[in-house]
């Protein structure tokens, strides 16, 4: 796909700290964020979303929602928007930002 065919996105995304992470915690409505896993960003927007390298899990669908934290900010509630099976048993992953 050329540049010009390429679909313009809404808003900036942007590459993150080389040491930042993300965690993930599956439950969306408890008061205490306990991570169920941990994973590499790939990108991240401030207000849209962001995507993420982890392992796979098979709870985890598109629809669902989750709390991401992002590096040292307060976790956020986030909706799985997609979800693409990598080699070794990774996943990337796509979270719309709810909040």
């Amino acid at each position: 796909m050329s540049p010009e065919e390429q679909p313009s996105r809404k808003h900036l995304r942007f590459k993150p700290d080389p040491l930042e992470y993300a965690q993930v915690s599956l439950d969306a409505e408890s008061a205490e964020f306990s991570p169920a896993f941990v994973a590499l960003i790939v990108e991240e927007s401030p207000v849209s979303g962001c995507s993420l390298i982890a392992h796979e899990h098979a709870d985890l669908n598109p629809g669902d929602r989750c709390r991401v934290k992002i590096g040292q900010l307060a976790p956020i509630l986030a909706e799985l928007a997609w979800k693409r099976p990598m080699e070794s048993g990774l996943m990337r992953v796509g979270f719309q930002f709810l909040e």
